[in-house]
């Protein structure tokens, strides 16, 4: 009874913080001193706690790292004229009666490059809305198209920070994982081609997309040499070299755009790894601004938060009520509804993508004990569960891109599972044809 209050009222502490704007660190800050107040109250030392905090975060130390070159390159690739480059020439190919679907391809292309949901809202998506604004395009779908294409990426890029996350709690190959992942997710995107395709777009000229292409011009070199550091990331990928190496490799190429083409000095370089990319044109600055090792303390915060509960959830067995309900719900059904419920509790109590994979792995390890079955079951409910939480999208994105909250509504890519489940490939009901393999299997 008491470890059901306890995980009620942190869910209303990270509810509340999320509402009244509160940082989201401070919330969990005050989870882990409420989770380690629980740990000492069950007879377990100041020393002991400590080292369940160590033993969390050991977990995750191979991932600190790799956060830390990704910061890097997030400044770089602005500031090297990748990303400019990418929207430069992506904008040449918007046709206003076909806003809606290019907008999903084109955010899907560079979240996948990018790895980040919000870093391809921040860029991509709100051009894409800036244009169906000018165009006529409705908001709420195109909104909805950005939304399902900026997770397309986010799900399973070799440069997202869930994905890494994923498969080093599994203790899976990253690239492995990717692949299992795009297979899962083909009935999904094609649907999701569909879909959109279906929806039409708006009417009007293409002057906004110039004005666009004009802007990015003006300021960078957007020759085809500036995309050299994003094929980098697919070529070494493709040859699965291993994860850091491959983002160093990024980091040196788009160090050397910049200093090269761009024209930026050596200090100016550093001060964006470190700090992110800024720009003195208010409109250019709306558009690029950001990355930087700065911009990533607030994930590792999370995650290292977030590592500390897992140590402690282990050793206090403070989520046992919760397992004991999905594995009674497992054995009902197969493995893979028993990870559904673990993420959907984790995504409720959790509040935002990283605790919420690092719960669900969690309170999924006895339910599906092959790590890359449950690495895919991770990426097929947990990340994207996230991105349907209505106070997450609303905070984050949808109102930066000044999309409505009508726009959950069409983000197709993330609510067709309902209508794919039976599908092996549904991104939310993945793995199906797999787990009938385990549903005989019995449980540890």
């Amino acid at each position: 009874m008491l470890e059901n209050v306890i995980l009620l009222f942190f869910s209303l502490l990270l509810l509340g913080s999320v509402f009244t704007g509160v940082p989201i660190l401070a919330a969990l800050f005050a989870g882990l001193l409420i989770f380690s107040g629980y740990a000492r109250y069950q007879g377990f030392s100041l020393k002991e706690i400590v080292g369940m905090w160590a033993a969390g975060v050991k977990t995750i130390r191979n991932i600190l790292m790799t956060f830390v070159i990704i910061g890097f390159l997030t400044g770089l690739w602005r500031a090297g004229g990748t990303i400019p480059t990418i929207v430069y020439y992506a904008s040449g190919v918007i046709d206003p009666a076909l806003i809606v679907l290019l907008t999903f391809v084109l955010n899907c292309l560079l979240s996948f490059l990018m790895g980040t949901s919000f870093g391809t809202a921040a860029t991509m998506g709100l051009i894409s809305m800036t244009i169906a604004s000018t165009l006529g395009a409705s908001k709420a779908l195109v909104g909805g198209a950005v939304l399902s294409g900026i997770y397309f990426g986010d799900r399973c890029s070799p440069v997202s920070t869930s994905a890494l996350l994923t498969a080093d709690l599994t203790g899976t190959n990253l690239y492995d994982n990717i692949q299992r992942m795009m297979k899962s997710a083909l009935v999904p995107f094609l649907l999701s081609l569909v879909f959109y395709g279906l929806m039409g777009g708006g009417e009007g000229t293409a002057e906004t997309v110039s004005a666009v292409k004009h802007l990015f011009a003006s300021h960078f070199d957007v020759s085809y040499a500036m995309l050299i550091p994003a094929a980098s990331i697919l070529v070494l990928a493709f040859f699965r070299v291993a994860v850091k190496k491959t983002l160093f490799v990024s980091v040196v190429l788009s160090f050397l755009c910049a200093y090269l083409y761009q024209g930026l000095s050596l200090p100016a370089i550093l001060h964006v790894m470190f700090f992110g990319f800024t720009s003195p044109d208010p409109q250019l600055n709306a558009m690029l601004r950001g990355g930087g090792l700065l911009s990533m303390a607030g994930t590792t915060g999370i995650v290292m938060i977030g590592s500390c509960y897992s140590g402690i959830f282990n050793k206090t067995g403070l989520l046992r009520n919760i397992e004991s309900v999905l594995l009674a719900l497992t054995k009902r059904f197969f493995p893979f509804a028993g990870v559904f419920g673990a993420a959907t509790i984790s995504s409720l109590i959790g509040s935002n993508q990283t605790l919420a994979i690092i719960m669900t792995r969690d309170l999924s390890r006895k339910i599906m004990p092959d790590g890359k079955e449950l690495a895919l079951a991770i990426e097929d409910t947990a990340v994207v569960m996230s991105a349907c939480a209505l106070v997450h999208c609303r905070r984050c994105t949808l109102t930066f891109i000044g999309a409505p909250i009508s726009s959950m509504l069409f983000a197709f890519y993330l609510v067709c599972p309902a209508f794919v489940a039976p599908w092996k490939s549904s991104p939310c009901g993945a793995a199906r044809n797999d787990i009938r393999k385990m549903e005989n299997k019995k449980l540890p």
